[in-house]
């Protein structure tokens, strides 16, 4: 059975520090984020977190992340709030503000409604609405993207590379370490070919979330 993907998430456009972000309200995640595009906007200096931060990626391994922007202005409504934003390379949202930043100012998210309402004791409470189902112009769902290839649209497979870096091995690439005989076979193909190893990598890596149905081989 194929999961269907959740629209229980509240998201919107929410100013940080006078300039709009694409903003996810996560009462799963601990701490709040700023992506590292959104971050070159911060008005604040970057400092050193005391001890780093072990942080979950989706399909990924944890990463590590030591870098934090502090007291950065939010503003819900007509309120002006603080976050702490760590510093992590993210592309689906400019901002993610957990529960350090819901729980001190009492956030009561109503995901049916799509609304924010701070809910702290001696004020006011401010409701904020966020924008229906929003999704960044530039994220597709996996799922979406495995419904569409199941349909017939084409899919495309770019790898990109930093070459301030330096190139990674072959062992770094989990899937092929995993697997070594089978690219070992590949590898000599290529050899005989003028298709990209690289390439070829990066296609056998994510050949199993883009065609599901097919089974593919186990490490024995």
């Amino acid at each position: 059975m194929e999961a269907v993907a959740s629209d229980s998430v509240i998201t919107g456009i929410v100013p940080v520090f006078h300039r709009d972000a694409s903003v996810l309200f996560d009462p799963g995640s601990t701490y709040s984020y700023a992506s590292s595009y959104f971050a070159l906007y911060l008005g604040v200096s970057r400092d050193s977190l005391c001890s780093p931060v072990y942080v979950s990626i989706p399909m990924r391994d944890s990463i590590i992340v030591d870098c934090v922007y502090r007291s950065c202005l939010v503003v819900l409504g007509s309120f002006e709030t603080r976050a702490d934003l760590i510093l992590l390379s993210m592309g689906d949202f400019d901002i993610t503000l957990g529960m350090d930043w819901l729980s001190p100012y009492h956030a009561i998210l109503d995901c049916h409604a799509n609304t924010v309402t701070l809910a702290m004791s001696g004020l006011q409470r401010i409701k904020w609405k966020g924008t229906l189902n929003y999704v960044p112009s530039r994220v597709i769902s996996s799922l979406k993207a495995q419904r569409m290839v199941k349909k017939g649209c084409n899919a495309y497979l770019a790898f990109v590379r930093d070459i301030s870096v330096d190139t990674p091995t072959v062992e770094s690439v989990p899937v092929v370490r995993d697997y070594p005989m089978y690219f070992q076979r590949i590898f000599r193909a290529c050899h005989q070919t003028e298709i990209s190893i690289l390439a070829l990598i990066c296609y056998w890596a994510l050949s199993p979330f883009l065609f599901p149905h097919i089974v593919w081989p186990q490490q024995s």
